[in-house]
């Protein structure tokens, strides 16, 4: 990820971004009010239903990135507005998350939730204080021209694990201190292009498919059929106002700020689109019990 777009990215990226954002959480918000009364008990709280309007208003980076790179749009200008709007909007989210996830918390007692938000702030400060210094430091002693020593390259691929397994303990989520880590590497060459270069293939072409396959044996369909319509309602009312509020809030913000009708649908399509992070993100909830 290249967080330079965050300092390039302009009003217009600004304005589709918060709209995006801000507007189906509200919608969502609203709808799941409404069917409250209808809702399993666990659903019902505030914590789930605030999850579940977040999550559907997030627009997550990785997956527009795949997206639009399979579809040769990077350095086109829908691209380039889509992955500023998406970067913006993921920065934006990640913040609604932790407070929902910390209202989670709360349910256990105080005392979770202010762990809960230390653990986190603590994370972060050691990767954009001492880890980023780490991998500046590398990339320093790196002579011009030639390859980063392998013995960094294999020390940050155990880090990864190390923060995903870091962040697991503390209830961040597995994802979030592999993540993070990603984000304090400074993208292209010395260090982010080896890495890439290195971890590409393994990691979409075992990795990936290896966790599809895993959601999929958490994945129980006769739950829900045994839940029945009537307590799914609720939750197929948020989903479904969440993706059609989702599509229009960046749709007509785009054509206002000067896009063309095709190309504001073509941004609109590609920050709508969901993948394997959010499923990540719906396991985790499994395993921490929201909703």
């Amino acid at each position: 990820m290249d967080m330079g777009l965050l300092k390039r990215s302009g009003k217009k990226q600004i304005c589709v971004a918060l709209s995006g954002v801000f507007v189906p959480v509200i919608i969502v918000t609203v709808v799941g009010t409404c069917t409250r009364k209808s809702m399993d008990s666990k659903l019902a709280r505030i914590a789930s239903f605030g999850a579940i309007s977040s999550s559907l208003s997030v627009t997550t980076f990785p997956i527009q990135y795949i997206v639009l790179q399979e579809l040769n749009l990077l350095s086109s200008d829908v691209g380039n507005m889509a992955l500023s709007t998406a970067l913006i909007s993921d920065a934006i989210g990640v913040n609604f998350m932790s407070v929902f996830e910390a209202l989670k918390q709360s349910e256990v007692s105080v005392q979770s939730a202010v762990w809960y938000y230390l653990s986190t702030l603590v994370v972060i400060g050691f990767l954009l204080t001492a880890a980023r210094q780490a991998m500046l430091w590398i990339i320093r002693n790196t002579p011009e021209g030639q390859p980063v020593d392998q013995f960094y390259v294999i020390a940050i691929f155990l880090a990864v694990f190390g923060f995903g397994f870091l962040t697991d303990m503390l209830g961040l989520a597995v994802c979030n201190g592999s993540f993070w880590l990603g984000l304090v590497i400074p993208d292209g060459p010395p260090l982010g292009a080896a890495l890439v270069e290195k971890c590409e293939t393994i990691i979409m072409e075992v990795f990936l498919p290896c966790s599809f396959a895993f959601i999929g044996f958490c994945t129980d369909f006769e739950v829900m059929k045994e839940a029945g319509w009537s307590a799914l309602s609720p939750l197929f009312g948020m989903i479904i106002s969440g993706y059609l509020s989702k599509f229009i809030s960046t749709l007509l913000p785009a054509k206002m700020v000067g896009l063309s009708w095709r190309e504001s649908f073509a941004v609109s399509l590609v920050l709508s689109m969901r993948g394997h992070v959010d499923l990540i993100l719906y396991y985790h909830w499994v395993d921490k019990n929201v909703g």
